[in-house]
């Protein structure tokens, strides 16, 4: 692993190379989205070994005042987000306009789009016609497969879904058209199935990207960079505690009911309620007053359970060190979840569930521990595994290093076609 600090060798034949935009859906200091910090890591990273390089995100134009630059290489399109057809991602030509506009004025001669939410895909076909312009896309989640959230979970059942189809799709919705989901896929890959390249932060997503339509060739696996990884500050462990800590948002995929389901198993052993503590960090929203209800008086019955309210990311390492394990408990198949990388990077294992992303990049009894998809009595098993000394060192002795924002910027000049000075780690490609 090179620090984000480390003295880099820049790209061979830099000046020669065109100006790169990163363009995302949001801006950190607006939102907290693994794909926005992502995105942000992969700009700084740029930077850090000599890639002049841009960030572009997308801001509604009511919270504009909030929007906050670090400096003059970053910019922001302004939408409406009332006026954005969420079926065929759509957005009003304004915003194209400003995209285009801003990427004329820069100069940029590459763009790396991180999602085309709030753009519209519109954007994305005005960006590929520019002339001589590269275009790559980096995904992050399943929106362009899947209307439900881009969760690829099943809208009535809440069951995982396996495959998109017009039909399977139509069942889920049946306010639309199965033909209307089949000019949606043939939106979406008109829209970028012949960018130059794409890339995924984990297999399972590519290989689903690929399945649906994209050119498995021109796919790259790339895993997210920190922008500041740190060594691990955890000391010898002095009590017989153990805490297990959730990051993230607390919306309705994000399984919090599983570790409340949990936390109520827990309670029912008054020894190892003794010895557990459920910290759980991350803004509550998205979540009815049913969820609301039962977490508040989840807080109140459980002495061991807390809430920690909403983190700054910066302060991520710190809070993720006071934690034995971090708890990804997930109900969707996820990606590649930074929290995966953070809580890698502070020395944490992770216990999450056994499905897509996670258990891509979690190895069961390896640098972690899997669970059952939605079963709290299970996961309340890998609770009492993880709880057990020879288990811990174990687990955190199979942590892998995590790459920082630069080490990734380099990977992605590789799939960018841009040959450096130091041979680079292979990328790993679809086959």
């Amino acid at each position: 692993m090179i620090p984000a600090n480390a003295n880099v060798s820049h790209p061979s034949s830099a000046a020669a190379r065109p100006r790169v935009a990163v363009v995302s859906h949001s801006h950190p200091s607006l939102s907290k989205g693994g794909a926005e910090i992502s995105a942000y890591a992969l700009f700084r990273g740029l930077r850090q070994i000599g890639v002049d390089a841009i960030y572009i995100g997308a801001c509604a134009t009511s919270t504009r005042h909030r929007l906050a630059f670090a400096d003059e290489n970053e910019f922001a399109v302004f939408h409406d987000a009332e006026r954005y057809d969420h079926f065929y991602h759509l957005a009003p030509g304004s915003v194209t306009d400003q995209l285009v506009e801003i990427l004329a004025r820069e100069g940029v001669g590459l763009v790396n789009f991180h999602h085309f939410y709030h753009l519209g895909l519109g954007a994305l076909r005005a960006v590929k016609a520019m002339p001589g312009m590269r275009t790559y896309l980096t995904i992050h989640e399943f929106l362009a497969i899947c209307q439900n959230h881009g969760q690829m979970i099943t809208r009535q059942a809440r069951i995982l879904c396996e495959s998109a189809s017009n039909e399977a799709c139509a069942t889920c919705f049946p306010e639309h058209l199965r033909s209307q989901f089949a000019m949606r896929r043939d939106t979406m890959l008109d829209s970028f199935g012949d960018f130059d390249g794409f890339v995924s932060p984990s297999r399972f997503l590519a290989d689903r990207f690929t399945d649906w339509g994209l050119d498995a060739a021109r796919m790259s696996v790339i895993e997210n960079g920190l922008l500041a990884p740190a060594e691990p500050m955890r000391g010898p462990k002095r009590d017989k505690s153990w805490t297990f800590g959730f990051f993230g948002q607390i919306n309705p995929f994000k399984g919090v009911d599983v570790l409340l389901d949990a936390a109520d198993l827990i309670a029912a052993d008054k020894a190892l309620a003794g010895t557990m503590r459920l910290r759980i960090h991350g803004n509550l929203i998205g979540q009815g007053p049913e969820f609301t209800d039962r977490f508040e008086k989840s807080l109140k019955a459980h002495p061991f359970l807390t809430y920690a309210g909403a983190y700054d990311n910066r302060s991520v390492h710190r809070l993720m060190s006071e934690c034995d394990y971090v708890v990804i408990p997930s109900k969707w198949w996820e990606n590649s979840p930074v929290v995966i990388q953070e809580a890698f990077g502070a020395g944490a294992p992770v216990i999450c569930t056994g499905i897509g992303g996670m258990a891509e990049k979690v190895p069961d009894g390896v640098a972690g521990l899997h669970f059952r998809l939605g079963d709290a009595a299970d996961l309340l098993r890998a609770l009492r595994l993880a709880a057990d000394p020879n288990n811990a060192a174990v687990l955190r002795a199979g942590l892998p290093p995590v790459i920082s924002a630069a080490e990734m910027a380099r990977r992605y000049c590789e799939a960018f076609g841009w040959r450096e000075e130091r041979a680079l780690p292979p990328l790993e490609a679809a086959e």
